[in-house]
């Protein structure tokens, strides 16, 4: 009883932190006058820095100067001052000192390089306030027990560049407070040093550990429901090893659930599970639903690494946009005009534009969301895709232009070649004349900062080749016309979203060394 009173104290304590933050986001009701005051703290911030001083930021007064004086831009723009920061450069894209570079995909290079600054971290932090004080006011239960949140192990991920800033990643109690932090770490269910574990199997076997043996856990916090998948098929494949671990009471009564399948009944006050639901997610968020059937689930709004997107709105169960978090702009993808917040329509898709105070402006993210809902003049809004060639099953984003970077560094003749996803893994469907190292393809892939990381986790697979002894061209277009494309309209395309390809074309798999 005391320890269950002890929480709930320390998660009063915590909230206090965040009920301003709420009662302000509630409180909003001119969408526009805000948007337009987070764009202006923006630019008076930075005007003295390289980039402010070459697109006039001191001369911006309006939505519409800005509009006009700064160009939409993609990472590659950045790059010339990304190079500058990395060698110790201040004042280029931001008055305050960056503090680190975040690591996520590329699309011609393997991974970009993100700058962090503190009021970045604010950002975020006014999304997720909002987020947690609601969730916690709807469902108060959640204070008298403990939560789990999702560590991300430090895989050994070598970025091969030179900078004096710091690269890597942050893990998700960093973006609370100081204070915070030191409450959350008392109320969170984590095993020591779990982010420095490298191993794969003894992190899930560290992760497991800890949680089997907190009963009293109330919320799981995940961002794709595919790790919570793999650790039940973790813990059903090495129940034993772990049971061995645990006091005798509690080992026989989780033999006799894991038995059973009833993962469920391991943690019987089990109120809420926080992950992704939208997109590639939609599947294996069904299998959460079937293992916890007692459980709300609750889908987590669209984060990324440049920016806090959206939060998920307790009451309404949908995903709100962040609106103190940034400044937003939304280019329509049926007309290709470009609207700000308060303009945007239900039922309309756009393609997500952010100026941040981490260092991005008018930055074309690459997300398309659709607006789902508009209460109170805040947009209610969904994830649907990556906007162009881009594959993400797990988080991985894999994007063509990468891909092909991949096969053009073989000098050999190849006729065709054509990427694409199967269940946890992909496959290169090739015609060549001679061979191709399996390895070396897998080894290019893993560049890719987020694919490697997926690997690492063991939600995707190495990949497979497909060879081909067909005429790939066409039985690829009689594939399409198939599904009623026209015939003028199909393309060739290094990446295809869809999978099955090897019941289409003609060929086999090739057999890897270690198979």
């Amino acid at each position: 009883m005391l320890s269950k009173l002890y929480l709930y104290i320390i998660h009063s304590m915590f909230l206090l932190f965040y009920k301003k933050e709420y009662r302000k986001y509630m409180s909003s009701e001119n969408i526009l006058e805000i948007q337009e005051n987070k764009l202006k703290e923006i630019l008076e911030n930075n005007k003295d820095t390289l980039y402010g001083k070459k697109y006039n930021f001191d001369k911006i007064k309006t939505i519409q100067d800005f509009q006009k004086e700064v160009p939409l831009s993609k990472y590659e723009d950045y790059l010339p001052y990304i190079e500058k920061i990395k060698m110790g450069e201040e004042h280029i894209l931001t008055h305050e000192k960056v503090k680190m570079f975040e690591l996520t995909s590329g699309s011609t290079s393997a991974s970009k390089l993100i700058p962090y600054t503190d009021s970045l971290k604010k950002e975020f932090q006014a999304g997720i306030k909002v987020w947690l004080y609601s969730l916690y006011k709807k469902y108060p239960s959640l204070k008298f027990g403990k939560s789990y949140w999702s560590i991300t192990p430090k895989v050994d991920f070598q970025h091969k560049e030179n900078s004096v800033i710091p690269i890597g990643f942050e893990e998700d109690s960093e973006y609370f407070g100081r204070f915070e932090k030191y409450l959350v770490d008392s109320i969170f269910v984590n095993p020591k040093d779990i982010k420095n574990e490298k191993d794969m199997d003894k992190f899930y076997f560290k992760t497991l550990l800890a949680l089997v043996s907190e009963k009293n856990i109330r919320l799981f916090s995940f961002w794709s429901p595919t790790l919570l998948l793999l650790l039940m098929e973790y813990l059903e494949k090495n129940s034993e090893k772990i049971l061995k671990t645990l006091k005798e009471k509690r080992k026989e009564e989780l033999r006799k659930y894991i038995e059973n399948k009833e993962y469920y009944k391991i943690w019987k006050d089990l109120k809420l599970i926080s992950c992704w639901g939208d997109s590639n997610s939609t599947e294996y968020l069904k299998k959460i639903k079937e293992i916890f059937p007692n459980t709300i689930i609750q889908e987590k709004g669209l984060l990324a690494t440049e920016g806090f997107i959206s939060f998920p709105d307790t009451e309404e169960n949908l995903p709100k946009l962040s609106i103190y978090s940034h400044f937003f702009e939304f280019l329509s993808l049926d007309d290709n005009r470009i609207y700000n917040a308060s303009e945007i329509e239900i039922n309309k898709s756009y393609e997500l534009i952010i100026t941040t105070s981490g260092g991005l402006y008018r930055y074309c993210i690459g997300d398309v969301i659709e607006v789902i809902s508009i209460k109170n003049k805040v947009p209610y809004i969904k994830f649907v895709g990556r906007k162009g060639a881009v594959s993400d099953l797990f988080g991985e984003k894999l994007e063509e232009s990468f891909l092909k970077n991949i096969i053009e560094t073989y000098k050999q003749k190849i006729d065709f070649y054509m990427f694409a996803p199967s269940k946890n893994h992909y496959v290169l469907f090739i015609k060549t004349d001679k061979k191709i190292n399996i390895e070396d393809i897998e080894s290019k892939l893993r560049e890719n900062f987020h694919y490697d990381y997926c690997r690492k986790l063991g939600q995707l697979k190495k990949i497979k080749l497909f060879i081909l002894t067909g005429n790939p061209e066409r039985e690829y277009i009689e594939a399409c016309q198939n599904k009623n494309q026209k015939l003028g309209n199909i393309k060739m395309t290094a990446l295809s979203k869809e999978s099955g390809w090897e019941n289409i074309f003609n060929g086999y798999f090739q057999e890897s060394e270690d198979e």
